[in-house]
């Protein structure tokens, strides 16, 4: 599977599925996370952008999933971190379901792991538990490409530890993919 996507790609993949507004909200969270992530590289060295859209477009290539409201909570799952957008702005553009997934998914310093991802988890009905997964999906297929042994180690424990008994509990595909992945990126690092 090919995980280098752009947005035209996720486009194609919703033309059948979203009518022209949604396809345009969805447009619309794209380019306000390209803003947001602009001059941004992840360790690999590619632009940051590549990661939520790869997010996106699991959710939608991996898991058959074309709600709008997670399509546009992938896209934009790390803009409240990484930029001066605010939650309020979100809710204004997207709507407060939009809103409420991204604000689940912004990690802020003063929780701990544990705490935050119990949040997501007590949260099924927004849809927040899958996206996050998806989002560690990636990390993980592309941590191998990371210079930094301390954060593939970090990684690697944190996902044994809180990552998969979560996917366990929410969804086997994901499971089974971490897993995967977990042992593709201790291979690639051996």
């Amino acid at each position: 599977m090919t995980y280098e996507r752009s947005y035209d790609y996720l486009q194609a993949q919703l033309l059948t599925h979203l009518d022209g507004d949604q396809i345009a909200t969805v447009h619309r969270a794209y380019l306000i996370a390209e803003k947001a992530h602009a001059y941004q590289l992840r360790d690999e060295g590619t632009p940051y952008i590549l990661h939520p859209l790869r997010v996106a477009v699991s959710l939608v290539d991996e898991l058959a999933i074309y709600s709008p409201t997670l399509l546009c909570s992938a896209l934009l799952h790390d803009v409240i971190e990484d930029s001066p957008t605010t939650r309020e702005e979100i809710a204004a553009l997207f709507g407060e379901d939009v809103a409420r997934v991204v604000w689940l998914l912004t990690k802020f310093e003063d929780v701990s792991l544990a705490d935050y991802l119990a949040a997501i988890e007590a949260a099924p009905e927004t849809g927040a538990p899958i996206v996050k997964l998806c989002d560690r999906l990636d990390n993980l297929r592309f941590l191998g490409n990371s210079s930094r042994a301390e954060k593939r180690d970090r990684y690697i424990r944190t996902t044994e530890t809180y990552y998969l008994p979560m996917a366990k509990r929410i969804n086997r595909y994901l499971y089974d993919e971490l897993l995967r992945s977990l042992e593709g990126v201790r291979n690639q690092l051996n």
